[in-house]
């Protein structure tokens, strides 16, 4: 089963994200802020992590910098309802309010890529 970690202060967003994701079979963890989920991942490196980037502690932006550097093998998406562009770092971004179908089918290629690379 591909995990995921999700990472949002918002919980509403979270349990969305959660709940979107399970009923999909996929297996996800949770995190507040990015050095929340730094614990996270650190416990058991994910298939993917999904995460907004206006965060308190420790933003998307300083946590896609840190997983870079500890796994840099690791897809993750960036949602925001602000920025717009391309990320650096090879993330993808995902404007908020998202669509559930192209979040999920972002989901989707991310994790058959980095499955075929392995």
């Amino acid at each position: 089963m591909k995990q995921i970690v999700v990472v949002d202060d918002e919980p509403v967003i979270r349990d969305v994200l959660t709940a979107l994701f399970e009923s999909e079979g996929y297996a996800v963890r949770t995190a507040a802020d990015g050095l929340a989920a730094l614990e996270v991942v650190a416990e058991q490196p994910p298939d993917l992590v999904i995460a907004d980037i206006i965060m308190p502690r420790l933003d998307g932006w300083g946590l896609l910098a840190s997983l870079r550097e500890q796994y840099p093998e690791i897809p993750i998406i960036l949602l925001s309802a602000t920025f717009r562009g391309q990320p650096p770092n090879g993330a993808i971004l995902v404007a908020k309010p998202f669509d559930v179908d192209h979040l999920l089918a972002t989901v989707g290629r991310e994790l058959n890529r980095t499955a075929g690379a392995e």
